[in-house]
């Protein structure tokens, strides 16, 4: 309870001593007591964003680990489904066990074997290898003889001792020098093995494997075989020891260190389907460092920039504030002092304008009271109340810095309470249009945003021509596409000023976004007065030049420098245009600018009036 009592007397002693102060360093310090904690919740996100972006990217691996799990698992479903009816197909066995007594009869049963028929149907296999048990006078790609190198393998060891069994394993190819992923099982005629057969799967049947960005991944057949790997440490055919430490066998582990000498986080996945399986994800240190980085510089700046702009508008506010308040004080120190004869005057209309007003009155009634001791009386008292009422009402309603749009909603339901109902919805899209305007920044803003925005203002321009001017938005791009803010607007408004405003007949204004090949496009067609070749030509040189001397097409010159300094020389506005017709510009974008654009399929909307 003391510490309770002891604490108030302190936060009274402070607000004591800042009531002391000028009112500009009470604004300011305010501003400090707002701002200060923004900062430090602002480093504190940043400081637990760290472990965020780490937990991101291990969830990212696991989806990946997972995806490819079910991706090998179907191989597997599906090879060996192959593998078990080609090995027990008859026409197999007889070729393997028949003598030929020449080359011709060889092929012939060959060309008409089954062999061709297994490897067509199942696309996903590269080949089927036979090896076989006994020698023959010929061999192929195909079929060949199960030599004494071929024997030695453990491979081909084990499928003859597990005859029954599928054996997946990394193969070498001596045809083509590639390695494989093989299932083998082998052929039998009855009891009697008659030869080995083997599905060889390449790494580019797994391309899924091949993941995206900084992650790298790897994949372990059996003890440690590799058959894929994109990280350089690790090369395809080599084997990985697994450290103890590492337990593969009870699935996802993650460490931080260790494995094959990486430094970093290591996602793994080990299953058994038909053969042990290990999928190792690998995510560099440095890959949360360098998003963490990323998002310090973005929030960092935003936050730099918000500190410094509010920082500006408190000083220019403060400073504005503080000068007409110590005008004021000033001329009513002279007053106090008996100069009734003081200049008094503010360009202003708000709460300390009227009290230069009441100062004035004040003024003016002081000199009236002079001519009668008693009315003097009277009128001072009254006086005195009106001062005071005065001064609390200036004290309780000073400008905060949204008094703009406090003034303009202000105006809307004064309007909404006269049932103007469409003045007050005017005033309020009009409230919406100069938010975005004071709100713009640089950087991306979305197709949907960029529209709404241009929608905002024809829908005030169709409120100022009435039945004069229609228009329509017509859309067939993703809405999430990612465009440069401040586009369409400048050149629609263009075709306001120099196309709309001067015909006789009822303007129209079209706006459509569609694809062409590798570009968006976007045209903004009007039916005004269009431009003759002179002036055409005219306006493309200034575009062609970034030329705003004149003062004319400044937006369009605006808009068209900013896209080819974003996009690229090949990007930007062009022309076409018919005196008396109408004219249409169209603006030309990347498809894919910094493949920033979602996956969804562009949806189609149209905003007709």
């Amino acid at each position: 309870m003391n510490v309770y009592f002891a604490g108030r007397a302190v936060l009274e002693i402070k607000l004591v001593s800042l009531k002391n102060s000028s009112i500009r360093n009470q604004i300011l310090i305010m501003f400090l007591v707002v701002i200060l904690p923004l900062f430090a919740a602002s480093v504190i996100l940043l400081v637990n964003m760290r472990s965020a972006v780490a937990d991101k990217l291990v969830s990212t691996a696991n989806t990946k680990a997972d995806s490819y799990r079910n991706t090998i698992m179907n191989l597997v479903d599906v090879t060996e489904a192959y593998m078990d009816s080609f090995t027990a197909d008859d026409e197999v066995i007889a070729f393997l066990e028949n003598d030929y007594d020449s080359s011709g009869e060889y092929y012939k049963y060959y060309g008409r074997g089954p062999h061709q028929k297994y490897v067509r149907s199942f696309p996903q296999l590269d080949s089927i290898k036979v090896y076989m048990e006994r020698e023959s006078f010929l061999y192929n790609n195909d079929y060949m003889y199960a030599d004494e190198q071929i024997r030695a393998q453990e491979w081909y060891k084990d499928a003859r001792l597990n005859s029954n069994d599928f054996i997946w394993s990394v193969i070498f190819n001596q045809t083509d020098k590639k390695w494989y992923l093989g299932c083998s099982k082998a052929v039998k005629s009855g009891n009697r093995v008659v030869g080995v057969a083997s599905a060889m799967v390449s790494d580019s049947r797994l391309n899924r494997m091949d993941s995206q960005g900084d992650i790298k991944s790897i994949l372990c057949v059996g003890e440690g075989d590799v058959f894929f790997s994109n990280y350089d440490g690790v090369t395809v055919g080599g084997k990985i020891e697994f450290d103890e430490s590492i337990p593969l066998s009870r699935g996802r582990t993650l460490l931080k260190e260790g494995l094959l000498g990486f430094k970093g986080n290591v996602v793994t996945e080990s299953f058994t389907y038909g053969e042990s399986f290990q999928i190792i994800l690998l995510i560099p240190s440095g890959v949360a460092d360098i998003e963490l980085n990323r998002y310090t510089i973005i929030y960092g700046g935003y936050f730099s920039l918000f500190f410094i702009l509010s920082l500006l508008i408190i000083v220019l506010f403060t400073s504005v504030f503080s000068r007409r308040i110590t005008f004021l004080s000033e001329k009513m120190h002279a007053v106090a002092g008996g100069d009734f004869d003081v200049e008094i005057s503010d360009e202003g209309n708000d709460e300390i304008a009227q009290l230069y007003t009441d100062l004035e009155l004040m003024i003016n009634s002081m000199q009236t009271m002079m001519n009668d001791v008693y009315q003097a009386k009277l009128q001072n008292e009254e006086f005195k109340f009106i001062q005071m009422e005065a001064e609390f009402k200036a004290l309780a309603s000073q400008i905060n810095p949204h008094f703009l749009y406090n003034t303009l909603e202000t105006i809307r339901m004064k309007a909404f309470c006269n049932n103007d109902k469409e003045t007050a919805d005017l005033v309020k899209k009009l409230g919406k249009f100069m938010r975005r305007c004071l709100e713009f920044k640089d950087g991306e803003v979305t197709l949907r945003s960029e529209l709404e925005f241009t929608n905002g203002y024809l829908e005030l321009q169709s409120a100022r021509f009435g039945d004069r001017v229609s228009y329509s938005i017509y859309s067939e791009v993703s809405k999430d596409y990612m465009i440069l803010p401040l586009v369409i607007q400048p050149v629609v408004e263009n075709a306001f000023v120099h196309g709309i405003e001067s015909c006789k007949i009822n303007g129209r204004i079209d706006i459509r976004v569609y694809y062409s090949g590798e570009n968006v496009i976007i045209d903004v067609n009007d039916n005004g007065v269009g431009m003759n070749d002179t002036k055409l030509a005219e306006l493309e040189a200034k575009l062609r030049h970034n030329d705003t001397s004149s003062g004319k097409s400044i937006g369009l010159t605006n808009v068209n420098k900013r896209i080819k300094m974003y996009h690229g020389e090949q990007y930007g506005l062009t022309i076409k245009t018919k005196e008396g017709e109408g004219t249409t510009i169209t603006i030309t974008l990347p498809r894919k600018p910094a493949a920033r654009i979602s996956a969804e399929n562009g949806r189609q909307a149209e905003n007709e009036r």
